[in-house]
């Protein structure tokens, strides 16, 4: 008896891994932008990048398909009325320029991204005062 649960438990534990790895596989989508854009202030030529949505921390990665960039950025609910799996790009155009604005995941999306790049990094004597 205690056999057959201890049995049960792993093949519900494998199953699960299983759907997990398959989950986490469909979170990528590629999407090929026909034209150069800037995104937070940073140019990116045409071609192809790739969406991946982290449900676990809600956030969303923009990626070059050679990884040279990447941006990463926090979800937030938006039209519910999306279909969840599909991945969209909203670019402002402003003559021949293109600004990346928002990514939306099925019914969730980005805040709108500004033209300025966020910081990268902190000033290490700033955060060491008042101590």
């Amino acid at each position: 008896m205690r056999f057959m649960a201890l049995k049960s438990t792993l093949a519900a534990i494998v199953l699960t891994t299983a759907a997990l790895g398959t989950h986490c596989a469909k979170a990528e989508t590629v999407l090929n932008v026909p034209f150069s854009f800037t995104v937070a202030g940073h140019a990116m030529p045409a071609g192809e990048y790739t969406v991946r949505n982290d449900k676990i921390h809600n956030t969303v990665i923009f990626r070059s398909q050679d990884a040279t960039r990447s941006f990463s950025y926090l979800l937030r609910p938006g039209d519910s009325a999306s279909d969840e799996a599909k991945v969209t790009l909203k670019f402002e155009a402003s003559g021949d320029a293109h600004i990346l604005r928002r990514i939306q995941v099925g019914s969730k999306m980005t805040a709108r991204f500004e033209d300025t790049p966020a910081p990268t990094a902190f000033d290490p004597a700033r955060l060491s005062q008042g101590r």
